[in-house]
Parts: C-alpha cells; structure tokens; sequence
C-alpha cells in the first residue's frame, strides 16, 4: 500500500500508473484460482460513456476471461443516455428519480441522495421493477467500422468479443443467482415481493419485510436461475441500489453522470455514501471525466479555478478510500479535446490543466491512472481518431467504435499489469 516514491516529474508521461491496483489484482488471482465468488467493477463516467458505447466492451472484455459475474447495478428508470447493452430493463414509470441536477458548482448536500449519486422511489405502493436478461446487443458502427477497416489496415483492429469462460448461453448473459437491494428509510417498513423466472419458464416468489432502524440496509434474495425477475415495493423507501450477480465473475456496474463533474458526488450526504459503498462492497472503481470540469474551468464559471477542481478531487477520492479502503481505484484520464475557435476546432488551456491535475492527485493519493492523452497520440492523434471515425466530429465523444477501442486499450493495460503483478 505505499505509494509510488518516483515524484511526479518521473511518471507524468507514464500510459499507466499502477497505484493501488495490487488490490484488485489479488481479487483477480482469487477468482481464477479458485472459480467461485464475484468481483464488482463500478464505472462512473459523463457523456463520453453515454449509452454504453465504452462500458459494454470493458464488460464483455472481463467476463470473457474471468466469467459472467452479472450486469450488477441496474437502473430503476432508464433513458437514452443511461440504458444498458445487453440487458433488458422493462420497468415502465412507477419510480421517482432523484440525482444531482445540473449547475452544481457549489456543491450543496443532496439529501435524498444514495452511494451513486442517485436513488429511486415508488410514485406509490405496488411500484414494479422488472428486469430481464436480453441477447447480447449488436451494434450497426461497429460493423461498418469492422467492414471498413478491412480496406484500411493502418486502423485499428475491433474484433469481437467471444462467451464469457464457461458460458452457458453463449453471449447471452448468464442466469442470476442473487439479487440485493439497498434502502432507505421511506418513513414507513417495506415489503418487498421478489418474483423471477427460472431457465425453465418456472415462476418462484419470495417476500421479505425490512424494518429500518437508521441508515441504510443490504437486503438479498437468493434467484437460482433466474432469467427475469420482478420486484413489487409495498411502501414508499429510497432505493439507492439493486444489483443481480451470479454465483462466479465478474459483475460490472455502469453509472453515467452526463453532463456533471465527477465532484459533485461529494454532494451525497457522508454517512450515506459509506453505508451504500460498504454494503455493494466495489473491488474496482473507475472514474472517467474531465470533458464538463474543463469546460467550467475555460469559462471560470461560478468562480471555478484549478484550485477548487484540484481540492474537490483529494476530497472525493479520500471519502472513498475511507468508505472502502480495501478497493481499488482508477482513474481514466481524458483525451485531448477540441473545441471551435476563430472557426477551427482547437486545443485549450483548461483542459490540459484538467488532465494534469487528474493525474497528479492520483500520482499523489497512489491510485490507478490510465492516460487517455497518451493513449491518443495526443492532440495530432484526436484529428487522426475522428478521420478514422473514432471520435466524433465535436472532438469530444467516442464513437460506439472508439469506445470498444478505448475500453480494449484500457482492458489490456489492466492485464499486462495484473499480469506483471502476479510475476513479481
């Protein structure tokens, strides 16, 4: 657990740095080893996640190698920009949402708030979740970029990704064995009816009452089996999360911020934070962000400086490594981006400012950091990334092809070390 004693100077123009990841690497060891249990990667991201198009490939990428541990987290209330591949979310509108809106740059106290910087409650009793294992998902750029490369070898390869080890549905996710829900008090007890469908096409039911007494609470139903499972809240609690896993793997969560800066999840009320990361109990969680902060930075909105940005961070990650120290944390530091100026598309100050400090606190605090700046070519490389269509055309997001390859690149670089590590 110490941290690297090369200063910063030293390793600034490092791809990865290694940080703490020996923790999540002895969890990987285990896993092989002995074939049972589950390992939980949480990524948070902003716009650049949106839609799954980076997080689904790092997904596939673990549970090939490692097995089909779940789709972990899942949301209550999906749209667009939060819904996940290879999944199947068929609740229709009987929750309320709460998250952290827009403009929160002084970063005020969100009560309502669990772990994730969101939480769920039934409009009223009887609200239903129904969640279902889909297909894997396909998707149309990939195939055009996949067709297109054959004739441009000088791209990069995107070849698909085989069944999770020991897949027994292929592709096609394998069936759940757990479910775990954590609550909060809605003012009232909760009964909770758990129905699930098994590989037969048998339905089974279990219910449970949760009597609150403070804080939040874990509550889990063993699903053998099960392919689809329903979820009837009779009362009103706070959902701060509901996570589906099976008995081996790796059970990979996607968060999607869109819009906000990774700090604001310091608006999450303290003792709540470290009660819904303490019963999740994440191995890994990664953090990509910096496209919104250095747009606050370049317009100094609200007063925002490096200093605030810089501050923000020690604070957030030091709750973290207080609420689950025996977690890993990485960082997925952000590309060059470009924004229009004078009528040409251009580098700017804020953001590179934005990617030092990113990497300098996590030099400094002894977490993981994977470069994306270095990873693409820096600012010529972003120019060459849209020609070849995997960046967009604002010089910003990924591609659903940029972000299997960023998530290739990311995945490999994961392994070469754990890899290194196990020699060592």
């Amino acid at each position: 657990d110490q941290p690297d004693p090369r200063p910063f100077e030293a390793v600034e123009n490092d791809l990865l740095l290694r940080g703490d990841l020996h923790r999540f690497s002895a969890q990987l060891e285990k896993l092989q080893k002995e074939k049972k249990g589950v390992i939980r990667v949480l990524f948070f991201g902003d716009s650049v996640i949106w839609g799954d198009c980076l997080t689904v490939r790092l997904k596939r990428d673990f549970q090939r190698d490692f097995g089909d541990g779940g789709r972990g987290l899942l949301r209550l209330v999906d749209w667009a920009p939060t819904r996940l591949m290879d999944h199947s979310n068929l609740t229709s509108g009987a929750f309320e949402k709460k998250k952290i809106p827009f403009e929160s740059f002084q970063i005020p106290t969100f009560p309502d708030l669990g772990f994730t910087g969101f939480s769920y409650r039934p409009f009223r009793e009887g609200g239903q979740s129904v969640q279902a294992i889909a297909p894997r998902t396909g998707n149309y750029d990939v195939r055009h970029y996949q067709k297109t490369q054959k004739t441009h070898p000088d791209w990069p390869t995107i070849d698909d990704v085989g069944p999770p080890r020991d897949a027994k549905f292929g592709t096609d996710g394998e069936s759940w064995n757990r479910l775990q829900l954590i609550l909060r008090s809605g003012g009232q007890p909760a009964n909770l009816h758990v129905r699930y469908e098994d590989e037969t096409g048998q339905w089974n039911s279990q219910k449970k009452e949760v009597s609150f007494s403070g804080g939040c609470q874990s509550v889990e139903f063993a699903i053998p089996g099960a392919r689809k499972v329903e979820v009837t809240f009779m009362g009103r609690p706070w959902i701060d999360g509901m996570a589906v896993e099976t008995d081996a793997g790796v059970s990979f969560s996607s968060i999607v911020m869109r819009g906000l800066h990774q700090a604001w999840l310091l608006g999450v009320p303290e003792a709540q934070m470290q009660c819904g990361y303490r019963a999740y109990k994440p191995d890994l969680i990664i953090f990509q962000f910096g496209i919104n902060e250095s747009q606050t930075l370049h317009y100094a909105v609200e007063g925002f400086t490096a200093e605030k940005y810089e501050g923000q961070l020690r604070r957030l990650y030091g709750r973290l490594q207080k609420a689950v120290p025996e977690a890993s944390i990485l960082v997925l530091g952000p590309w060059d981006r470009l924004l229009k100026q004078n009528g040409s598309f251009q580098p700017y100050q804020a953001h590179t400012t934005v990617r030092q400090i990113q990497k300098r606190v996590a030099h400094d605090l002894n977490l993981a950091y994977f470069d994306g700046y270095i990873f693409f070519e820096r600012t010529g490389g972003i120019r060459k990334a849209v020609s070849r269509g995997l960046i967009q055309m604002d010089y910003t997001h990924v591609t659903y092809p940029g972000g299997h390859y960023v998530a290739d690149a990311l995945y490999n670089q994961l392994i070469d070390d754990y890899r290194a590590w196990l020699q060592e």
